[in-house]
């Protein structure tokens, strides 16, 4: 594969696994409450946060994983559990320890509670977009294949920031009667989703402690 082709898969993977579209009326039903000017700084901070997470996995990840003795299985089981309860919030049309201050004052302790979990981890930079990323290191053999690497997480994370940034005006476009059924659909289908991952850990684990 050359350097190319190898750029253009792991954006396309990267772009797939993080799924910015899908993410739209999650990260609308978490920061919705707050004023025009800190949603995208809400969103600019997850972004960052994020693309910092992808590429401390993309250079230390198996060092980091060895360090505390986990593996990516148990990621994807804690990972799935945290998106289980986001999910479970949204069918009852809540929002996840997020909450209006009685004088509508929303300081950076009120932001920072949702840009780094569950935003950054696990709704961009989760279990998938960090097993995608590790698995493109695991392609790579020089140093240029790895900075291939870094630039497709970089601009992975660029056009999801971007199409996050529009949320605003996408959710707009939507009956604003139907926006809360929207979101108990999409909770719906985000239990699904942290189901499939929790089980897909539980049977990664299981299989590891078979070959033992």
């Amino acid at each position: 594969m050359d350097i190319l082709n190898f750029y253009i898969y792991g954006f396309v993977s990267l772009f797939i696994t993080i799924d910015p579209i899908g993410l739209i009326p999650i990260v609308h039903s978490l920061t919705y409450p707050y004023p025009k000017e800190q949603r995208i700084r809400i969103i600019k901070k997850a972004i960052i946060s994020s693309t910092v997470v992808l590429l401390l996995f993309a250079l230390f990840g198996n060092y980091i994983f060895g360090y505390f003795g986990i593996t990516i299985d148990a990621f994807r089981v804690a990972g799935g559990i945290l998106l289980f309860k986001i999910a479970w919030d949204m069918l009852h049309a809540e929002i996840p320890k997020t909450k209006h201050k009685p004088d509508e004052r929303l300081d950076l302790e009120d932001i920072d509670s949702i840009v780094y979990v569950p935003l950054a981890i696990p709704l961009i930079s989760g279990p998938g977009a960090i097993t995608t990323t590790m698995i493109l290191i695991s392609k790579t053999q020089s140093i240029l294949e790895k900075g291939v690497v870094v630039l497709s997480i970089l601009s992975a994370m660029l056009v999801s920031g971007i199409i996050l940034s529009l949320t605003d005006f996408i959710i707009r476009r939507v009956n604003i009667y139907g926006i809360n059924a929207f979101v108990r659909i999409m909770g719906l289908l985000l239990v699904a989703i942290s189901v499939q991952i929790i089980f897909t850990g539980i049977v990664g684990l299981y299989n590891s402690i078979s070959v033992q």
